[in-house]
């Protein structure tokens, strides 16, 4: 079986890799830190080409003038950017929400302080006919809502086993009401905090 090798540690990202890259029939010597050299590769595996079209492009674009090594330095960092550019656009409140609005089963987002920062229609008929009866569905803005586990136990467990949902009880209370069930957790897509998406099974 394989093994998924070990991510490299920042020493090694740091470290200086020289290569031997064959453009147009001449080889070049090349020097730059290995992070440089990872971030190159995948912008050429992104677009389906070699490594040695990136060089040939930079040295285009400098026209005999300029340092290569600079150059694909340059290259490689302007790629880190817009991959984190990118990453942030799909790392939004606004796409949790999203997620959660599209469910057609009861849906929330809860951060790890138990504040519920999204939720859709279904989830507020859920509460209302579980718990408040015929009261208004805007009281479940005063509800408490807490997992049969520690939250992060619970997204320790999602982060273990990426892509694939957790099962795990739930309990809604408010105003010594009280309704528990169960529900598929999955980590919302945000960057800057752990959130959990639960999708109650009814």
């Amino acid at each position: 079986m394989n093994e998924t090798p070990p991510p490299p540690s920042e020493k090694d990202l740091s470290a200086l890799r020289f290569r031997v890259v064959n453009v147009g029939g001449q080889r070049h010597g090349i020097k730059l830190e290995e992070i440089y050299w990872q971030s190159l590769g995948e912008l050429a595996a992104r677009h389906g080409r070699k490594l040695a079209d990136i060089v040939a492009a930079c040295e285009s674009e400098l026209e005999g003038a300029g340092n290569l090594t600079a150059r694909l330095r340059y290259i490689a960092t302007r790629h880190l950017r817009d991959e984190l550019s990118s990453a942030k656009s799909r790392s939004n409140l606004a796409v949790v929400t999203s997620q959660v609005r599209a469910s057609p089963s009861p849906a929330f987002a809860l951060t790890g302080n138990k504040h519920i920062i999204a939720y859709n229609p279904a989830f507020l008929s859920f509460v209302q006919s579980r718990v408040f009866g015929a009261q208004q569905p805007q009281a479940a803005r005063s509800l408490k809502l807490s997992f049969d586990v520690q939250f992060v136990d619970l997204v320790s467990r999602l982060k273990s086993s990426p892509g694939e949902p957790q099962s795990a009880g739930f309990t809604i209370g408010v105003q010594g009401q009280v309704t528990r069930g169960k529900l598929n957790a999955a980590l919302a897509p945000l960057s800057d905090q752990d959130v959990i998406i639960g999708f109650i099974l009814t």
